[in-house]
């Protein structure tokens, strides 16, 4: 991890881009940045190396899900009971126990996509700059980077600072927003407000730059490239954190309505199979990271497939209080199954692809039902134009499940299932006030973490504190060191 996190140059990132079972074509690696950013094809391999980070395991490769899941009632350390589970990792995130000297390691790897994304965005608005490619083959770049700085933020926001209703004008400490990067800057953090703010323009400019039918060429999995549904999808999602009711609802309708893309039926998700894919053709996932074996994060014991696999290390495993939410005709309870001794309880949404002994599994960051579920929360919550019952309908009814009413705890509790163990309950608890409670534990945890406690936001990293004077702390409620 670099400690000026804004010193960081594409021409490195691409180092570690998107190995050759997502690119067909291996990028440059033996340039500075500015010959490399001086042409089409330098701007396209380092917008490619700009997704490089979202798969590590500071991010979707591990600890985004890991983290997020293990702090509520999804998760479980069956190790504590069953030693085989017990490699020692992910303690102290089932504990919620942070410090600034531990804590959340997303920072590093946020900072370091936004970098590589502003490089492209700067090069390319750069005055008098030229290149070999007409205007919208530039359009599309920026736009990808765009999008990947701004779910960059998205994602830090989340996780370091508290919910965009903490307070009534939105002013409490959010995070930097980068724009250029700049080894001597020191950036100040950025109002909660003013983020989703940032957030919500650079995605409105993505929309308007990008061609409708673009897909990024060269790629195994379109699906794990920046397209317009994706930012379509990424706003609606953005508008609810933000609740602009009306506009979630109305982005998460573009996205519904586009013939692209359909709910999967019970027999697709029975047994994960469609969590198993290597490459979706159709059906719910419109943004995913593609992990395959040739992948530098891909594989191991350490990533997101090796902590919640029973034939991995296993540190993460399910809780009952998840499985217990479902009923016995709801498929999504498939998704859950207990190891091979019949004990402990596994998801089976990165159990792999069947691909070798450490195997690798895709993450979904967005998917179909959960624009269903958007527009379902904004109509309760006041949106018009659309009917929340009938949203609601259509995901229980794809899932062999009974319909939950239309309120808000009914739609919180149909996110709950439909969402189990893919990094959407902490943040749902958060952003809806209600307290993180669970009954399925094992050791000595919390088990009620009360709506505005200090640790619904993770601390900034210490060594950020010491290279910039700028940044504040969030609260004083985790302990010094």
């Amino acid at each position: 991890m670099k400690k000026i996190f804004f010193a960081i140059i594409a021409a490195v990132l691409v180092l570690s881009s998107c190995g050759k079972d997502f690119l067909e074509r291996a990028p440059k690696l033996a340039q500075s940045d500015v010959l490399t950013l001086s042409t089409y094809d330098g701007l396209n391999l380092s917008t490619a190396g700009a997704y490089a980070p979202l798969s590590s395991t500071s991010w979707y490769g591990a600890h985004f899900i890991l983290d997020n899941e293990m702090a509520t009632g999804n998760g479980k350390r069956w190790g504590i009971i069953y030693d085989k589970y017990e490699s020692g990792r992910y303690k102290d995130e089932y504990s919620v126990l942070y410090t600034p000297g531990s804590t959340s390691p997303l920072w590093s790897a946020a900072y370091y996509a936004i970098s590589a994304a502003n490089n492209v965005i700067n090069a390319i608005d750069a005055e008098g700059a030229e290149f070999d490619a007409s205007e919208q083959d530039l359009k599309n770049l920026k736009a990808e980077c765009l999008f990947i700085r701004a779910l960059s933020h998205f994602d830090l926001v989340r996780v370091y600072a508290m919910p965009y209703n903490y307070t009534a004008d939105h002013s409490h400490y959010g995070v930097p927003y980068i724009y250029k990067s700049d080894s001597e800057a020191k950036p100040a953090r950025e109002t909660v407000g003013k983020v989703y703010e940032n957030i919500i323009t650079d995605l409105l400019d993505a929309e308007k730059l990008i061609d409708k039918d673009y897909v990024r060429q060269g790629v195994k999995d379109p699906k794990a490239t920046v397209t317009l549904p994706a930012i379509q999808a990424l706003l609606a999602r953005a508008y609810l954190y933000s609740e602009q009711w009306q506009n979630a609802a109305d982005y998460a309708a573009k996205v519904i309505g586009n013939k692209d893309y359909k709910l999967w039926t019970s027999d697709e998700i029975k047994d994960a199979a469609v969590y198993k894919q290597d490459v979706p053709k159709d059906g719910e996932v419109i943004f995913q990271i593609y992990n395959g074996l040739s992948q530098t994060y891909g594989t191991g014991n350490e990533t997101v497939w090796g902590m919640t696999s029973y034939v991995g290390y296993g540190d993460c495993g399910v809780g009952m209080d998840l499985v217990n939410l479902y009923e016995d005709a709801d498929v999504r309870k498939t998704l859950y199954s207990p190891d091979e001794d019949g004990n402990a309880m596994f998801t089976l949404k990165y159990f792999g692809k069947g691909l070798g002994a450490l195997d690798a599994t895709n993450v979904i960051v967005l998917r179909l039902s959960e624009m269903y579920l958007i527009r379902a929360e904004a109509v309760i919550n006041g949106a018009s134009g659309y009917s929340a019952v009938e949203d609601l309908n259509a995901i229980a009814n794809s899932r062999g499940a009974t319909p939950q009413n239309a309120t808000k705890d009914g739609v919180f509790t149909e996110n709950q299932k439909e969402f189990g163990w893919e990094a959407h309950l902490w943040f749902d608890l958060a952003r809806t006030g209600r307290p993180m409670t669970r009954t399925d534990i094992s050791g000595e945890v919390p088990t009620r973490i009360e709506a505005g406690d200090y640790r619904w936001a993770k601390p900034l990293p210490r060594r950020e504190f010491t290279v910039n004077p700028n940044l504040k702390p969030q609260n004083d409620g985790y302990p010094e060191e």
